[in-house]
Parts: C-alpha cells; structure tokens; sequence
C-alpha cells in the first residue's frame, strides 16, 4: 500500500511540473513567426484552388502584430490574437484576423492557426467581420 501511495505521489507531482512548465514556455509561436504567416498564405491560396476560383492569392502578409492573448487563466487553451496585412494578387490590401491556439495542431500536439481576411468570408465562417477570430 505504501508502494502504491509513493507511485500516486510521484505521477501527480511530476504531471503537476509539467503543467507549470507548459504553461510557463508558451511553446505556441509569435503573430509575427513566418511559420504563421506562410501558413496563412498557403491555406488562402489552396482554398482558393480548391472552392473558390476567384483568382485571388496572397502575395504577402505584412505588419503582422499581436492586440490580445487569452492565457490558462481564461481557458484551457492557450491563444493569441492578431492582425496584419495581406497583399493580394489584385493590387488590394485587406486586413487579415488571425488567432494562434497552443495544442489544437493534430492530435492535440502543436499549434494551430485560424484566419480570416475581411471581406472574403462569403460563408461567414468567422461571423460578420471575422468577430470569432478577434478578442
């Protein structure tokens, strides 16, 4: 019994470190990480392949900066919220509403991003003016 009580012991304090440890790394990387912003650009320009036809692509993805960030204490999840620039094939810029969640990559390991460019959700995946993907 005392056997099993040290084994209890030891797994729920090393689970208790790792949690600390997690939550201190912040694993989850920066709105301006050009993984993100790559990311962004080949998930717009595959859509557009694939649904949308309209001929436009991202060319670039500029001013990329953080307005939010929802720790642990709010949520299970990690997330930080941003916004940049995406510079489209037609000449026009539009605002691009992006949102960086720690651990939803597959799985459950990594990360994930969700987007939305203003004006080109026809759908309303992300609610009038991309309302799910800002703070």
């Amino acid at each position: 019994m005392i056997k099993f009580i040290s084994i209890f012991v030891f797994v729920i304090g090393l689970s208790t470190g790792l949690q600390a440890t997690k939550a201190e790394a912040h694993s989850f990387p920066e709105c301006t990480d050009s993984k993100v912003l790559q990311r962004i650009s080949n998930r717009f320009n595959d859509a557009e392949d694939r649904t949308w036809h309209r001929g436009l692509y991202v060319d670039s993805i500029s001013r990329p900066h953080g307005h939010g960030h929802h720790g642990f204490e709010e949520s299970s999840i990690d997330r930080r919220y941003c916004h940049a620039y995406a510079n489209l094939s037609n000449g026009v810029t539009r605002k691009v509403h992006y949102l960086i969640e720690e651990g939803q990559g597959f799985a459950g390991f990594g990360w994930n991003v969700e987007f939305c460019v203003t004006g080109l959700d026809p759908w309303r995946v992300y609610d009038g003016y991309c309302r799910t993907v800002r703070p």
